[in-house]
């Protein structure tokens, strides 16, 4: 029995370990009252995984923290901005992920979710031949797309190998 509990134990930690989206920070463009800054935050604290929800009406921004373990997708942020009338500008999140694609052209698959973006450098390029492969912590903006599309392209600000 304690062996079934260690494994289960492992198992579950590797999965922890495995957190996927850890920040996801939205401007909303048009909520300009209470009721709206509501409507918002009830529509990010409905998606599963979501820890907490923090909504600004006064600069727009929606800080959502997410639970480790969560599968919570951006179409799932952008849905809930969506459905309430609202357009999402530019994102910035801290996830972890995969690095797969070349050195040259790089993409990050974030664990738990199909969401996979090409990496595009904010600032200086990353030499990302030693990261191929491993699980890293990324940090960067998704640029603001059409209603109902997610964006393809993540500008990275910092990216560093998993603990």
């Amino acid at each position: 029995m304690k062996k079934i509990l260690a494994v289960l134990a492992f198992a579950i930690s590797s999965l922890a370990a495995h957190a996927q989206y850890q920040q996801v920070n939205l401007t909303v463009f048009g909520m300009d009252c209470a009721p709206c800054a509501h409507a918002i935050h009830v529509s990010m604290k409905g998606i599963q995984g979501v820890n907490t929800v923090d909504v600004d009406l006064n600069t727009g921004l929606v800080s959502v923290k997410l639970s480790s373990g969560s599968t919570a997708s951006m179409r799932q942020f952008n849905e809930a901005v969506e459905k309430n009338g609202f357009t999402h500008k530019d994102a910035n999140i801290v996830a972890r992920g995969k690095i797969s694609g070349t050195a040259a052209a790089p993409f990050v698959e974030i664990i738990g979710t199909q969401d996979r973006f090409a990496l595009k450098p904010a600032a200086t390029p990353g030499d990302f031949t030693a990261l191929i492969g491993k699980t890293v912590t990324i940090a960067g903006t998704l640029p603001q797309v059409p209603k109902g599309k997610v964006p393809d392209i993540l500008r990275y600000f910092t990216v560093s190998e998993a603990q």
